[in-house]
């Protein structure tokens, strides 16, 4: 007779969890460097929160579509697409021209610009009666808006969908979070 370890996990990974968190942790180190007037990295740290809200978002609209929609949730399909799913699904009442999905569409087509990078080409000529701020002229289309005040909106409306959608959707806030249980038993297998 030998002995051999029968293991049976059953896990749940709900990767919005990690998003969150770091989001999160890089909104938390953009106001901490601010209230303390540390610039140095300030601009990358908005930019990494920035993209994790973004993620962060799209990862908890699929949560949220999965659980409600189940098999007819389609995770491809595009941001707005999935909302407008959730609010007729589940009787949202957002509106695009107001908060929080004003704010999450400017976040997601920030996150469009980053994402497929391409180089910016722009010519312009003028005379001016004071000496310029030439570095202005190397400020890209995103850094505007890449700040402080943005990175806290994200925050506030990823925060506001995600309440709202939790409470439509009557989805208890311990059954958002990732879950998994092991058990290990020995079995007798005879070989004989």
């Amino acid at each position: 007779m030998a002995v051999k370890y029968r293991v049976l996990t059953e896990a749940e990974r709900l990767i919005h969890n990690d998003l969150s968190a770091t989001a999160s942790f890089f909104q938390r180190r953009v106001k901490e460097q601010g209230d303390k007037g540390e610039m140095g990295g300030i601009y990358q740290n908005m930019m990494a929160s920035l993209v994790f809200c973004a993620f962060s978002i799209e990862a908890k609209v699929n949560f949220v579509g999965w659980s409600v929609l189940n098999d007819s949730w389609d995770e491809r399909a595009k941001l707005k697409e999935k909302i407008k799913r959730l609010d007729k699904a589940l009787e949202l009442g957002f509106s695009w021209g107001n908060e929080p999905l004003q704010t999450i569409k400017k976040l997601k087509d920030l996150r469009d610009v980053l994402a497929h990078g391409k180089p910016e080409h722009e010519y312009d000529e003028t005379i001016l009666e004071n000496e310029p701020q030439i570095f202005d002229a190397l400020k890209s289309q995103w850094e505007e808006t890449v700040n402080p005040v943005f990175v806290a909106q994200c925050a506030d409306a990823e925060n506001m969908l995600w309440k709202r959608m939790l409470e439509k959707a009557d989805i208890p806030e311990k059954k958002t979070l990732t879950s998994a249980a092991q058990s290990l038993s020995e079995v007798v297998v005879d070989q004989g």
